[in-house]
């Protein structure tokens, strides 16, 4: 339960330090006091996103809790040795830091931890409860099915993921193959060397085809003019020679000429010869030829086709192409598995939305009936009070439970409403449609009564539970609240002379003026006779008013307060 409490420089709280009875606790004072402005000061604590002003300098939360639930002890990883010193730091700029025992810890750990310390009604909650998912909530902490909500809501968010991608996955089915078929298109006849090293390669060869084709040109057109046309030189020497060679002989100079004659053959003889060999060694294979052409247009074919000016951008085109085509058929192959599992998933998240509802509706039972016989002690007699749990179904829905077509949500495939009949005759109606203010006050009180009991809580927050009673209404909820206070600590905001009477610590809470010029919250505990007059000025307004004084120390005598 909650010792001490302690604030330090927050707006108005400047320095507050309570010591708290371990059973009723109970505060008046002006409105706009700072009431509520404590109460956002506690939830801010415990990890809430309460409205808090900024401060202007460092301010400090600090509660002790002792003794500490075991459901506490579980959460931590190390062993914690009582008192519980939950700390939260507020900077100037708005951040919050938060201590265990001096040990740093995240909001979500504090809101895990106090889940198990304190319960804070606030002023608004009355009305949050005409509302079903509000009424769902109280449900649900009521069945202690805060863990499985949890599993159950971390399936959901992977269920409602994989179901988006796997429609996503169809929707997409067609544009996916249409373009897939341009992508294999457009790559069709790309090779799978494609490199700019491979094209310079091949440029290379080609340009060194085309010099040896001119020279094979050059090489075959004089071989053919030296030794293969019809008036060769060879031949011609030849025929030159057989005829100078049948004269007579005797002349030395034409013997000459004859040698000279045969010695030119001989030697256009051998440069044809040269000339073929040449020819033999420079002329390429034609196949080779063709390949190395036909790999070389088909770089330059490809640029033309991708519209890209040189190899490297084709190469970067071709494979962002290639990227996106590998993605494309990943999505195709990633579609059947991911069929299959959302339909296992789909299976497991009905199942546990059904373990789910087996649990509300075992806890609706008996919620009701301990409701309703608390609003009997608070004065709603005859009322009668229950839960309806219904399953959420569609004709639309594609989801099937035993052939039932069934809504899920992120609290399952139910919705839970309050309803509550408080004149006989009349049929059980939701809440929001009968109930007055006064009601729902005392059905929140029964409820936040029924939850303290079945989850042990040790501290219970009311801030103004008792909004629309009065007379013998307000005294039976003080006397409720007084015997509820035996098993649990209650500290309570209330204006209801009625109930401030009730045995238990009383703490007045009041602005006052600063030597600054400015003002703060002071709060302190009241001695008895101050008590009287407390009450009293709850009652008329005036706490020396002598007929209220009695009247006040009436109900402090009667409620056994004095």
């Amino acid at each position: 339960m909650l010792r001490r409490l302690h604030i330090q420089n927050l707006p108005l709280l400047r320095d507050i330090a309570l010591t708290w009875d371990p059973h009723l606790n109970i505060l008046t004072g002006e409105t706009g006091a700072g009431k509520s402005l404590l109460v956002e000061a506690l939830a801010t604590l415990l990890g809430a996103k309460a409205d808090l002003p900024t401060p202007a300098s460092r301010a400090v939360i600090e509660a002790e809790f002792d003794p500490v639930p075991q459901a506490v002890h579980d959460l931590l990883e190390e062993p914690l040795t009582p008192p519980l010193l939950l700390r939260c730091e507020i900077s100037p700029q708005g951040r919050r830091r938060y201590f265990l025992n001096d040990a740093l810890l995240s909001a979500q750990q504090v809101r895990e931890i106090a889940y198990h310390l304190l319960e804070i009604h606030s002023q608004h909650e009355t009305q949050a409860l005409f509302r079903p998912a509000y009424q769902m909530r109280l449900l649900d902490a009521y069945a202690e099915l805060h863990d499985e909500l949890a599993a159950y809501r971390k399936r959901y968010h992977e269920w409602r993921h994989l179901a988006d991608e796997v429609q996503r996955l169809q929707t997409a089915t067609e544009a996916r193959q249409q373009r897939r078929a341009w992508l294999e298109n457009q790559l069709a006849q790309v090779p799978p060397n494609l490199s700019a090293e491979n094209y310079a390669q091949l440029e290379t060869q080609v340009r060194r085809i085309e010099y040896q084709n001119l020279f094979v040109t050059t090489l075959s057109q004089w071989l053919h003019q030296l030794s293969e046309a019809p008036h060769n030189p060879i031949s011609l020497l030849s025929q030159a020679v057989k005829a100078l060679q049948r004269l007579p002989e005797g002349e030395t100079t034409l013997t000459d000429a004859t040698t000279l004659l045969e010695s030119a053959r001989y030697n256009i003889q051998e440069a044809a010869d040269l000339l073929s060999r040449l020819l033999d060694a420079y002329t390429l294979n034609p196949h080779d030829i063709e390949t190395i052409q036909s790999q070389y247009d088909l770089y330059n074919h490809l640029m033309h086709r991708f519209q890209v000016p040189t190899v490297e951008l084709l190469i970067e085109t071709i494979q962002r192409y290639q990227a996106e085509l590998a993605a494309l058929q990943a999505e195709e192959n990633a579609l059947e598995p991911a069929q299959q599992k959302l339909q296992a998933l789909t299976q497991q998240l009905l199942d546990a939305a059904y373990r789910l509802e087996l649990a509300r509706l075992a806890a609706a039972q008996n919620l009701s009936d301990e409701v309703e016989a608390y609003i009997a002690e608070l004065g709603l007699k005859g009322a009668r009070f229950q839960i309806s749990v219904e399953r959420l179904t569609s004709p639309h829905s594609p989801l099937r439970w035993y052939d039932q077509p069934v809504e899920v949500t992120p609290d399952g495939f139910n919705q839970v409403t309050f309803l509550i009949q408080t004149n006989p005759g009349f049929p059980m109606a939701p809440l929001s449609q009968v109930a007055s203010g006064g009601e729902m006050s005392r059905i929140m009180l029964a409820l936040k009564a029924a939850l303290a009991k079945k989850m042990a809580l040790p501290t219970l927050i009311l801030d103004e539970i008792d909004t629309g009673l009065s007379g013998e209404t307000a005294q039976r909820m003080g006397a409720f609240l007084s015997r509820l206070a035996q098993r649990l600590q209650i500290i309570l905001i209330t204006h209801l002379p009625a109930i401030a009477a009730q045995p238990g610590a009383h703490f007045y809470i009041a602005k006052q003026p600063t030597t600054d010029g400015s003002t703060e919250t002071r709060i302190r505990p009241l001695t008895p006779s101050e008590r009287i007059a407390e009450i009293a000025r709850l009652l008329s307004g005036n706490p020396d008013d002598p007929a209220a004084r009695l009247a006040a120390q009436n109900l402090l005598t009667t409620a056994g307060a004095l």
